[in-house]
């Protein structure tokens, strides 16, 4: 099927807006100009009182310890209704040999997904070694989320030898701070900055919050974006449509918050999902998604 969405005011960066004309084809966005496709005689979708976003992406945790009515209703509340149109799953391993079986049993409970999917995986700190990394990179994970306390060492880790395991494949390292008081996180922050500069390894600060939007820099570092949290030409339909505040159209978006906010309209691969207070459940629509280099759209100065 083709047709044109007219008038669109997009979201780009979370920042700013362009103003652009889309034309879809089988799912996906075809082409994009600021002028209209006067030529065409495509069927029109005049968008111009929303705002549009690409579908979200957003952190779930341990989701394969969910019976599936439990599991459908927490999708649906917390993912669905927000515009999460792609799920970084959070798997927990304690050491590397539980790897493996672990990822079979998230990979058999999400083929329910009704919405695509990447894999991260949280391991206590102590047990992060180069062999552990390899595995990681054999297996497309491309996010370890460090499991931390205010007596882990940070130096403990022989960060260079993890350096070298990641050849070609430079992994985000998450720190998850656990029972720390404010003062000794601080330091630990710092300490675990400096290390990450000097080592130059993709890092963030912070755990993400389970069920919000993931920052577009750290979706550039894990190598999800631009296949996913990006509206651009050859890509999938994945996107929202949000009211513009106060029904204009705007130049900026800082009015918009998206963890207050909901989307009117979120579609996925071409398919409404959600309009108005209706959400549409598919079992086994989403597919797992893997990253092929992380952070390869990542400027170097912001590793």
């Amino acid at each position: 099927m083709e047709y044109i969405i007219e008038a669109a005011n997009v979201v780009k960066n979370k920042s700013t807006l362009l103003h652009t004309n889309l034309l879809v084809k089988d799912s996906k966005i075809h082409y994009m100009k600021e002028s209209s496709f006067a030529n065409s005689r495509s069927m029109r979708m005049d968008i111009s009182s929303y705002v549009l976003t690409p579908g979200h992406v957003m952190l779930v945790d341990n989701l394969e310890q969910m019976p599936f009515p439990q599991f459908k209703q927490f999708i649906t509340e917390n993912y669905l209704k927000k515009g999460c149109t792609t799920l970084l799953s959070l798997i927990t391993v304690q050491r590397e040999k539980e790897l493996l079986q672990t990822l079979k049993r998230a990979r058999t409970f999400l083929l329910n997904s009704p919405i695509d999917y990447y894999f991260a995986v949280r391991i206590p700190f102590h047990k992060l070694t180069p062999s552990f990394v390899r595995q990681c990179r054999r297996y497309k994970i491309s996010a370890i989320f460090l499991q931390m306390d205010d007596t882990t060492e940070l130096s403990s880790v022989p960060w260079g030898w993890i350096k070298d395991a990641l050849y070609q494949f430079p992994v985000t390292f998450l720190p998850c701070w656990q029972n720390i008081s404010p003062s000794k996180k601080n330091k630990k922050k710092k300490e675990w900055k400096l290390i990450m500069k000097e080592e130059k390894l993709t890092h963030a600060t912070e755990c993400p919050e389970q069920g919000s939007p993931l920052d577009l820099d750290l979706l550039m570092k894990i190598g999800i974006y631009p296949s996913k949290g990006d509206l651009r030409v050859g890509g999938e339909l994945d996107y929202n449509l949000y009211l513009s505040p106060e029904g204009h159209i705007i130049e900026t978006i800082e009015n918009l918050d998206y963890d207050s906010h909901i989307p009117e309209v979120t579609v996925q691969k071409g398919t409404v999902i959600k309009a108005g207070d209706e959400v549409l459940f598919r079992p086994g629509f989403g597919e797992e998604c893997t990253v092929t280099i992380p952070g390869h759209f990542l400027l170097s100065e912001k590793i």
